[in-house]
């Protein structure tokens, strides 16, 4: 297929290759010399590709997911009506007091397949309720009173890929869709992604003529190498496009969303390695006619995010692939006669094959608001991340704390696949599990590996202040181990697995 064919067949997707990346300066097209940091770092883990969808506004999570068993909450949105009718909540198997809003039927589909898990009471320490500043701590992955205009994951590529952009991969580390990049993927010294919102512009070399010998020679020098690198990306995202023209499945029509899954799906089935994107769906500051909006928007949410899922799996491409809802905050408990105000805690979603389904923490409590009406947190949204860094990317703890995270946050059970430390000598590569069932009740079992012959690993159990519970000695080839809890109280527990130099952790959830 040409080029010009191949653009104007995706046009409808709404991307275009802005010209104007951001691009620092560069010392464009080097190659990675031998025994490379970057090198070495890129060969060890790059199969696994994050979807991050945006809610901007601030998502209203009591009618996302719905307490429907609880009196208090039909108590609180009173005022306008503002609930979601028990018999109009989509039950949820395994739940039998949080359910689903009606227009979330595609989500429901995929949580019954144990392909969605749903972290309760998301949040942070001394919310800010502004959208600019909220919006910005969730990007940047810092505390509420550190200002700071880089993003997490930009920070993290920074520490991952220390020879960038001396050394450039051939395809872009994060791409946006939008006409601008936002802070997550602005690092300290570099922009760490591309931003695309129309395959109808594609930018054509620059010329090569001779550059004079002046300032204003310069400037064009400096310009022609911005456009020059541009188009490194533009050709590899091109060329993938070019391999798939055609989703597997049909997707929903007059749906933005859809329409930006679909080409993200198409471009990462023909080869495309980029491994984190980021959509952005807005229209959730539903401070008036609530119900009707966030109807509207979560049927969009969730028919988008089903027939993407499916046209993964179609792909053979699920496993590889995973989504996560981020918004700057909830909303209150307490509505305000047609909507909602600005709030703290809400629920957020990471859907995929390679997830643990179903709930992680309690419901939300509205006996104990906060302030005017805030629901408290329960889980900081950087627990989320460090277990995307660490479960789904294999990140040691190392590499994105403090660079991306300011400290250690513990991990939720979030994902299926087990957590390898990247960065780490690969000739010892230990991996340590989420463990099964969680949260535990009378035992659980825990999975690992890597334990070389002739060694030993220790498996420990720890209280959250660091204090050892019980040791375990595990030996050459075995693969997981079953740990009585029925001693623990409930509550959260750390467990760790050391071989050598080694040492990977992870949370362990009692609940009886």
């Amino acid at each position: 297929m040409k080029r010009r064919t191949f653009v104007q067949q995706l046009a409808a997707t709404g991307m275009l290759l802005p010209m104007s990346l951001g691009f620092p300066r560069l010392r464009a097209f080097a190659q990675a010399p031998p025994g490379s940091e970057f090198m070495k770092l890129a060969a060890i883990n790059n199969d696994t590709i994050t979807v991050i969808i945006r809610l901007a506004g601030g998502n209203d999570g009591l009618n996302t997911i719905v307490p429907y068993t609880n009196s208090e909450y039909y108590k609180l949105r009173t005022d306008g009506s503002l609930f979601i009718k028990d018999t109009d909540v989509l039950k949820l198997s395994g739940n039998a007091t949080m359910g689903l809003h009606p227009s979330l039927a595609g989500l429901k589909t995929l949580y019954e397949e144990q392909k969605v898990s749903i972290i309760q009471n998301v949040g942070y320490p001394n919310q800010n309720f502004s959208h600019f500043r909220s919006t910005d701590i969730w990007l940047s992955g810092t505390d509420a009173d550190v200002f700071d205009t880089s993003g997490w994951y930009a920070k993290f590529l920074e520490e991952l890929y220390p020879d960038y952009p001396d050394v450039l991969p051939t395809d872009p580390f994060a791409i946006e869709l939008g006409t601008f990049l936002s802070s997550t993927l602005i690092g300290k010294k570099n922009n760490m992604g591309i931003a695309i919102s129309n395959l109808n512009y594609v930018p054509d070399q620059p010329d090569e003529e001779p550059i004079p010998t002046t300032h204003v020679g310069i400037e064009e020098a400096y310009v022609r190498e911005v456009i020059k690198q541009t188009n490194i990306f533009t050709t590899r995202i091109i060329e993938a496009g070019s391999k798939q023209t055609k989703n597997m499945v049909t997707y929903p029509t007059n749906n933005v969303l859809a329409s930006g899954l679909a080409g993200i799906a198409r471009i990462i089935a023909g080869g495309l390695k980029t491994q984190m994107y980021i959509v952005n769906l807005g229209g959730y500051d539903t401070h008036s006619n609530q119900l009707t909006q966030h109807a509207n928007l979560h049927k969009q949410f969730a028919d988008a995010v089903l027939a993407f899922q499916r046209d993964l799996e179609a792909f053979g491409l699920d496993k590889r692939v995973c989504m996560m809802t981020i918004s700057e905050f909830g909303r209150r408990a307490i509505s305000n006669g047609s909507g909602t105000d600005h709030g703290s805690a809400a629920p957020l979603f990471v859907i995929g094959s390679g997830v643990n389904g179903g709930f992680i923490g309690s419901d939300p409590n509205l006996t104990a608001l906060q302030g005017p009406g805030n629901i408290p947190m329960e889980h900081d949204f950087r627990q989320v991340y460090a277990s995307l860094l660490g479960q789904w990317y294999g990140a040691s703890e190392q590499l994105y704390v403090p660079a991306a995270l300011p400290r250690p946050f513990q991990q939720l059970p979030i994902f299926k696949k087990l957590s390898t430390s990247v960065g780490d000598d690969t000739s010892q590569r230990i991996s340590l599990g989420m463990h099964y069932p969680s949260p535990a009740n009378e035992s659980t079992i825990i999975p690992f590996g890597g334990i070389l012959s002739g060694t030993e690993g220790i498996l420990g159990i720890y209280t959250p202040e660091g204090r050892l519970i019980t040791e375990y000695h595990i030996l050459p080839g075995t693969e997981s181990i079953e740990v009585d809890t029925r001693s623990l109280p409930s509550g959260l527990f750390v467990y760790s697995l050391r071989s050598g130099n080694f040492e990977l952790k992870q949370t362990l959830i009692v609940q009886h």
